[in-house]
């Protein structure tokens, strides 16, 4: 009887251990064995992701993974089941000190609002907010939208 006990007690311990989520993989982190791990991801899959990551300072957003085009709606679906995405790892850009060729690095950068940027930085001096730039048609509501977690505001040094 005593034994019995122990396995009713063990399998009700057994049972939420098959339904507990697996451990998601961090797609900010992984690198390509963690990626290729995931079903729906291959080599070259995984070798775009990480290169798509560098790019763009690291992923805000796992819904990000979509934009490459070697990732299939279908595979997407799939994938994002098995993914999470740590925001706090990615790397900013300074908008009001950063080098054109910084700027112009990050996907999301076109080169009309790289020349937007820079000519009204060197006029202005730089901005305080992200709205600053939307209001000055130097970023639209979509491209503030994308870039907003890519870009950090100092503001210049008190003279």
């Amino acid at each position: 009887p005593k034994r019995e006990a122990e396995t009713m007690v063990a399998q009700p311990q057994s049972d939420s251990e098959t339904t507990a989520p697996k451990t998601l993989v961090n797609i900010n982190t992984a690198d390509s064995a963690a990626l290729v791990a995931i079903d729906g991801i291959g080599p070259k899959s995984a070798s775009e992701i990480i290169k798509y990551r560098k790019l763009l300072g690291g992923y805000h957003s796992v819904e990000q993974l979509s934009e490459l085009k070697c990732i299939t709606e279908s595979n997407f679906e799939k994938i994002l089941v098995k993914i999470s995405c740590d925001s706090f790892v990615i790397s900013k850009i300074d908008v009001n000190f950063a080098s054109p060729k910084e700027l112009e690095r990050h996907p999301y950068v076109s080169a009309q609002t790289l020349r937007r940027i820079i000519k009204q930085r060197q006029l202005k001096g730089g901005w305080s907010r992200i709205e600053e730039m939307t209001e000055q048609n130097i970023l639209s509501e979509e491209e503030a939208k994308r870039l907003a977690p890519y870009l950090r505001f100092r503001p210049k040094a008190a003279e």
